[in-house]
């Protein structure tokens, strides 16, 4: 048996009673002579269990079924410890109505232990605290079931957050944030439509399929084909990047058919090329910054200077976490966060911060119960984040390094949100949010405020958020649709100011 059986058995036992049976323990050191008093009790309860139901009764410590009229989940009653004291204390003050239970995500908070510290309790129903009213209700939960804080939804918008189980200690989100219209001129690309977008001093790298092509002055561009071998078939160019640092100094990712990826290098933007010396890889995510590039790489954060080595910065246990997305500071690279999901795909992991470059880590205060974890991150230069949650609509979490703590604030929207967005930022900190609509709205970090951007015309925009979604510095944006891409220029007088200030500045 290998060293670390014990503790396995521990977890996976500890798995199936919480998700079972409701029935938690205070431990969860594991040792070989506590898995075997587990054991013991665990067949005294099971040998107890099948006499009970011989008889016509099905006994279990502290379980009784509850009221239809409480809650429903589907034909399946839910036992009491589903439903706690403190979730019908929090339940009290929003309904005394029927609810339903939608979804119960675990939730992963002590790392490295890949042992779930509590659920992300979805409700549906009709909802109401004062004059906040919402049609669903996610309840963080410990492993008592007892409630730690919790986030009101209005069709899928959120609309109010609390902490602890006093739901009237809460604040109000906006539903709906108004936006003005940012002032600026669409400059129309080519009219191709783009994988992956990359920009390094006066250089534009874009790929579209197997190939890829470089823009520079007034040079005309070709595109060519991938530098991976010719004889490799249903391979596609799945990024480019390429280091600010020195523009000629690029990285090319091909994926094949099986979601690997092999990379290749060139030092002489794309004149000839040379494979990194990793091999196939699972590749994604990868950023360019001043002299390195950062990416996952087998589900866990890893650097390199050239692009030909790599070593990793986060040493987790790749058969329990992964990294599912990261952010680097745009103006000072050691300091990085990561969010890992547990390697099943199912729960919400922990957020860890490095500030020295990867050499130690700190968990960050959890991230809000919305029900999944972030699909994207962004760092601004304060050390502020931001993420984007993809639910049924898009949601927006940001966190305060000085506050220490998460906050959910709604998208703004022009009409249907249903979707998939995408989320970017400016080296300044503003934020650059794609919806689902295809419209984009720049978040301008100084006085809070969203500004909308229309899509450029014959685009083929409004049935998706634009892909790819970057900032080009402070000033410019580049936006992929379905018919190709262009790049909107924001006139020096705007910056990163909302109209108003702009407008009370000198020409």
């Amino acid at each position: 048996m290998k060293e670390h059986s014990p503790n396995k058995i521990g977890e996976q036992l500890d798995h199936a009673l919480g998700q079972g049976l409701g029935l938690y323990f205070d431990s969860t050191n594991w040792h070989p002579k506590k898995v075997v008093r587990r054991q013991n009790y665990v067949r005294r309860a099971a040998i107890g269990a099948v006499a009970a139901s011989v008889a016509g009764f099905l006994i279990l410590p502290n379980i009784h079924p509850i009221s239809h009229t409480q809650l429903s989940s589907g034909a399946r009653p839910l036992a009491a410890p589903a439903l706690s004291a403190s979730i019908k204390q929090v339940l009290q003050q929003f309904s005394d109505e029927r609810v339903q239970v939608i979804n119960m995500s675990p939730v992963y908070n002590q790392y490295p232990m890949a042992i779930p510290t509590g659920h992300a309790l979805t409700l549906s129903g009709k909802f109401a605290l004062g004059q906040i009213t919402g049609t669903s209700l996610v309840l963080k939960l410990d492993n008592r079931r007892r409630v730690l804080g919790g986030t009101l939804f209005a069709q899928g918008t959120p609309v109010y957050d609390f902490v602890g189980k006093n739901a009237t200690n809460g604040q109000v989100i906006s539903p709906h944030p108004t936006s003005v219209a940012l002032k600026g001129t669409w400059h129309p690309g080519l009219p191709t439509p783009i994988t992956s977008f990359a920009d390094a001093g006066s250089y534009i790298y874009l790929t579209h399929n197997n190939t890829w092509t470089v823009l520079h002055g007034q040079k005309k561009a070709y595109w060519a084909a991938s530098p991976g071998p010719a004889s490799a078939t249903h391979r596609v160019i799945d990024t480019i990047s390429a280091l600010p640092s020195n523009p000629q100094d690029v990285l090319l990712v091909e994926e094949n058919a099986s979601g690997e990826s092999t990379g290749y290098v060139s030092t002489n933007r794309g004149r000839s090329w040379k494979p990194w010396g990793m091999g196939a890889v699972a590749f994604n995510n990868v950023v360019a910054m001043n002299h390195q590039y950062w990416a996952i790489i087998n589900g866990t954060l890893q650097e390199s200077p050239n692009g030909v080595n790599w070593h990793s910065l986060l040493s987790i246990h790749t058969q329990r976490w992964q990294v599912e997305d990261f952010a680097v500071n745009p103006t000072n690279p050691r300091q990085i966060t990561v969010a890992l999901v547990p390697i099943s795909g199912n729960g919400i992991g922990p957020i860890l911060e490095t500030v020295n470059g990867g050499q130690s880590w700190q968990q960050l205060p959890h991230f809000p119960a919305l029900g999944a974890a972030p699909s994207s991150m962004v760092m601004s230069p304060s050390g502020g984040i931001s993420a984007l949650v993809n639910l049924s609509n898009p949601v927006l979490v940001r966190y305060s390094p000085t506050a220490r703590r998460w906050t959910a604030i709604a998208a703004p929207s022009n009409g249907q949100q249903v979707g998939v967005g995408q989320l970017a930022s400016s080296p300044n900190g503003d934020l650059l949010y794609g919806s689902p609509t295809g419209t984009i709205y720049r978040w301008v970090k100084a006085d809070s405020s969203w500004q909308a951007i229309n899509t450029p015309a014959n685009m083929g925009a409004g049935t998706s958020a634009p892909y790819p979604l970057q900032a080009i510095g402070n000033h410019q944006i580049l936006a992929g649709y379905s018919n190709g891409w262009s790049i909107f220029v924001i006139p020096p007088n705007q910056g990163s100011k909302s109209p108003s200030q702009a407008q009370a500045q000198p020409n």
